[in-house]
């Protein structure tokens, strides 16, 4: 009887979204299979960094200061902050709703506004994440398939 030796191929990245870096020089992309963010350095299309993160990144956002880079963790039911300086991760967010998704900024960089998906006849959430304390301060209900969100237009 002899012993059969598996290999496992290399994850694949399953890319899900790519975000600008507020300068245009980096692009940031999410590899869900393969739970980790992609930096690219736009000047030379080469890997710059690779940022691991918690299961199934999904979305991405950078704040409008470029200080941080905000994602959501479809399968992980978290959103997870990182550092764009040092590529550390500060923090994860539990969601309210299983299946995080979308996540848009506040134009003063303090507020993530994360929309995450409900399961069968559930509502959708959207849960403000305050970026300098790192927490969740508040959820709002909304249509079941809560998937991208965005800002319209803001009044300063």
């Amino acid at each position: 009887m002899g012993i059969e030796k598996h290999t496992m191929a290399p994850a694949s990245c399953s890319p899900t979204w790519a975000q600008p870096s507020v300068s245009g020089a980096r692009i940031f992309v999410a590899c869900n299979k393969a739970d980790e963010i992609l930096e690219i350095d736009t000047k030379t299309w080469t890997l710059a960094r690779r940022m691991k993160t918690g299961r199934g990144v999904y979305n991405l956002a950078v704040t409008a200061d470029g200080k941080l880079l905000v994602a959501t963790l479809k399968q992980g039911s978290m959103v997870e902050i990182f550092d764009i300086a040092t590529g550390k991760s500060l923090a994860q967010v539990k969601t309210s709703n299983t299946l995080a998704h979308g996540v848009a900024i506040s134009s003063d960089s303090r507020y993530a506004f994360v929309s995450s998906e409900g399961v069968g006849a559930a509502p959708g959430k959207v849960d403000v994440i305050d970026l300098m304390a790192m927490q969740k301060v508040g959820t709002a209900d909304v249509g079941q398939q809560a998937s991208g969100i965005a800002f319209w237009k803001m009044n300063h």
